[in-house]
């Protein structure tokens, strides 16, 4: 009886390792299965290899800009560095006359001999001097008018002192008012305001006691470039 109990627990402890066994063979394929599904399922692409014949991209350059230069009577386009080359070499100035041509987009340079920039400066000085005398403002006239002024002679008034304005005069005006009534004092200011707005400047109005005061200007001088001064800070130095 002894025996046949040894016996049976004997094979109830070989089939146990049996079993044991067999769920470790069966669970490694698993393990392996789950790795491997697990790497099939991302979603992250592979890093490609560059191909051995594929060229390289190259780097885009900026344009050069070019220029139009004058020599002369002989016109051409070229770089400004390529011009500051011919200008050292051959002594000259290289002077910018358009910062752009509208016809070409492009900047406007012209080659000149030292004879000919000191022509084309004291040219431009002379132009420049010509328009200061022309805008320059002469002696000043002076205009006493009552608030009571018929509009007549409101008018006669107005259309004296746009004369003289247009003769580069610096007209002062007083308009004697009463401190009782001064409406009629600012409605006569504004009839000269609005009659001379396209003609001249009202400057410095103020009322003194029950006068009020004012100067009418000619138009501004038309604003000039000093163009010697500015081909001197234009000349392009040569390249280091």
């Amino acid at each position: 009886m002894f025996r046949r109990t040894c016996l049976q627990l004997r094979a109830l402890s070989q089939s146990y390792l049996t079993s044991l066994q067999e769920i470790n063979i069966r669970g490694l394929p698993a393990a392996c299965l789950f790795s491997n599904s697990a790497n099939i399922s991302s979603n992250e692409p592979l890093p490609e290899k560059p191909s051995a014949t594929e060229a390289p991209k190259k780097k885009k350059t900026a344009p050069i800009p070019r220029i139009t230069l004058l020599n002369g009577a002989d016109i051409s386009i070229s770089t400004l560095e390529d011009a500051q080359k011919i200008a050292k070499r051959r002594d000259l100035k290289l002077i910018k006359l358009l910062d752009l041509d509208t016809k070409t987009d492009r900047p406007v340079y012209r080659l000149m001999t030292g004879a000919e920039y000191h022509h084309e400066d004291l040219k431009q000085r002379e132009t420049k001097t010509a328009i200061k005398a022309k805008y320059a403002f002469k002696k000043e006239k002076l205009l006493i008018m009552s608030q009571n002024i018929t509009e007549h002679d409101l008018q006669t008034n107005i259309n004296k002192l746009l004369k003289w304005i247009s003769r580069r005069y610096e007209v002062r005006i007083v308009i004697n008012g009463n401190s009782e009534n001064s409406t009629k004092s600012e409605n006569v200011f504004a009839t000269i305001q609005k009659s001379v707005t396209d003609q001249g400047r009202i400057v410095q109005k103020r009322q003194k006691g029950s006068d009020i005061k004012f100067q009418i200007l000619p138009p501004k001088e038309p604003k000039q470039t000093d163009d010697s001064d500015q081909n001197n800070d234009d000349k392009a130095e040569p390249p280091p």
